[in-house]
Parts: structure tokens; C-alpha cells; sequence
């Protein structure tokens, strides 16, 4: 099946896959669809590891990137750290993962990590990692939060 989306990403299969392991990614990619991988959890030099490793078994073939930059999010502009941003969790928001999970038969954390410490969604920790991505031959930057930024449409424009 080819569709405008083939032609517009340079690939074979109108087939996106979304994953954070650079191993989906490029096995989408190398399969004719197109892989992203989920960056925003990285840190610039893990990412640089992973996108590395992704040039190195594509052969070429396009891939993507996801960074979460929203342009609003609650708590933006403060500065949070880990422990914030968890108390912005609310018990409703608790229990419903926490059912979630159960339904499914999933422990929740045994280390009771609810944040990763490296998760950054503010306009700095999007630019590094933008800086990062577009050190690679990466064919798209998702935003999969919303509407990004516009520093991120404007350096997504800049590197075309």
C-alpha cells in the first residue's frame, strides 16, 4: 500500500511505530515503515548513544525522533524538580494507574521511582536534545504532547 505519507517520509509502507528502544525503531525503519524513538526520557548523551546506534543499522532508511516539549504544561516555567513534579500527581491520577496495573496483573515500581529523574520537558532539556537529533540524519521531530514550541518549529525549519 503506498499512501502521500510513503512519499512525504521516503518510505515504502504507511506503517509509524512509536517505541523507546532504538531496536523497534530501527527494525521499523529497515522493514520499509518509519521508526521514532522516544527521546524525551534521555539524556543528550544517551541519546546521542542511541541515535548513533540507529544510524549505524538503518542503512539510510529514515527515522524520527520524539521530544516532549509542550507549550504549556502545568508547572511550566517553575523550575521543578523530581520530587514537585510527583506531588503534582494527584490520588485520582493514582488510583486510576494504580487499577490499571492491577487489572493487568503489573507490580507497581518496587523502587517506587513515579518520575524518571532524566525526564525533561522544559525548553532547555528540548534544546540539547534537539541539538542532539539534528547532529543525525532523523527525518521527523515529534511533539507528542501538543502543539510544539515555536523555538522547535523554528529549529525544525532551520534544519530542513
Amino acid at each position: 500500500m503506498k499512501t502521500p505519507i510513503c512519499d512525504m517520509l521516503g518510505i515504502d509502507l504507511p506503517l509509524l511505530a512509536f517505541s523507546h528502544c532504538r531496536d523497534v525503531v530501527a527494525a521499523v525503519s529497515n522493514a520499509g515503515g518509519f521508526g521514532v524513538l522516544g527521546a524525551s526520557t534521555h539524556t543528550p548523551e544517551q541519546l546521542e548513544r542511541e541515535l548513533a546506534w540507529i544510524d549505524d543499522h538503518v542503512d539510510g532508511r529514515p527515522y524520527g525522533a520524539d521530544i516532549l516539549v509542550p507549550e504549556k504544561y502545568e508547572g511550566k516555567g517553575l523550575d521543578l524538580d523530581t520530587a514537585a513534579i510527583d506531588a503534582l500527581i494527584g490520588q485520582t491520577q493514582r488510583d486510576f494507574v494504580a487499577a490499571i496495573l492491577a487489572e493487568h496483573g503489573i507490580s507497581p515500581d518496587p523502587a517506587g521511582q513515579r518520575v524518571p529523574a532524566s525526564v525533561g520537558i522544559s525548553e532547555e532539556a528540548g534544546e540539547r536534545l534537539l541539538d542532539v537529533a539534528f547532529r543525525h540524519p532523523i527525518k521527523l521531530i515529534a511533539s507528542a504532547l501538543g502543539t510544539p514550541p515555536g523555538y522547535m518549529i523554528a529549529r525544525a525549519r532551520q534544519a530542513r
